[in-house]
């Protein structure tokens, strides 16, 4: 699935690779690859600091980031909003039907560019956002300590670290009413009794 995601992007994207051992030859011409030491999804969170790291380090305002299970990304939509979308904001791909969660703002039908959107409560970790946003937040990934995987089944946290940071800033999160992007209902290899209990369907 990586290298279609890749092979969608509209420019040379960089990929982060937590620890793979497949043979990332044929993606080196097509990304600026990083393969990292493995650090399952306790430790998910550094990989997204990393991620700032490089975000901050660059000159870009439009920041596009993709989990390598997302497919069919709609490049046109999402460009649309970044050019006629002012201020703050995250912007996720995927509308999977959650209910609300980790914040408390209400969820809400509102256009965002002429895209019929929904105002929600959280970010996960496929989204669109810009520079003035990530600054706001430092570039920066909140720490997510060990003792929440004492729970069985608990998610990496960063979508709950990163919803109640932008929320301190007033920063709104966003959804599509159809999503951005596809997700099937293939095996997570992060959470697998998570994603048998709250599957990632596309809407």
């Amino acid at each position: 699935m990586l290298e279609q995601v890749i092979d969608q992007c509209p420019e040379k994207p960089y990929v982060i690779d937590d620890g793979s051992t497949f043979d990332c030859m044929p993606l080196l011409r097509k990304s600026y690859f990083h393969r990292l030491r493995h650090k399952g999804r306790e430790q998910y969170y550094i990989n997204w600091q990393y991620a700032f790291e490089i975000c901050k380090q660059s000159s870009d305002d439009f920041f596009l980031f993709i989990p390598d299970d997302f497919l069919h990304i709609n490049h046109n939509t999402i460009q649309h909003i970044y050019q006629n979308t002012e201020g703050k904001y995250v912007y996720n791909l995927l509308n999977d039907g959650r209910p609300p969660c980790w914040t408390p703002v209400v969820h809400k039908p509102v256009s965002v560019a002429g895209i019929n959107s929904v105002r929600v409560s959280y970010v996960d970790c496929g989204y669109f956002t810009n520079r003035a946003t990530l600054e706001a937040i430092n570039f920066e990934q909140d720490f997510v300590s060990a003792f929440r995987f004492r729970r069985p089944g608990a998610s990496s946290g960063v979508g709950l670290t990163q919803s109640r940071k932008l929320y301190k800033k007033f920063i709104p999160m966003y959804i599509p009413q159809k999503s951005l992007c596809y997700h099937g209902e293939h095996e997570s290899k992060m959470h697998p009794q998570l994603r048998k209990i709250q599957p990632l369907i596309s809407k």
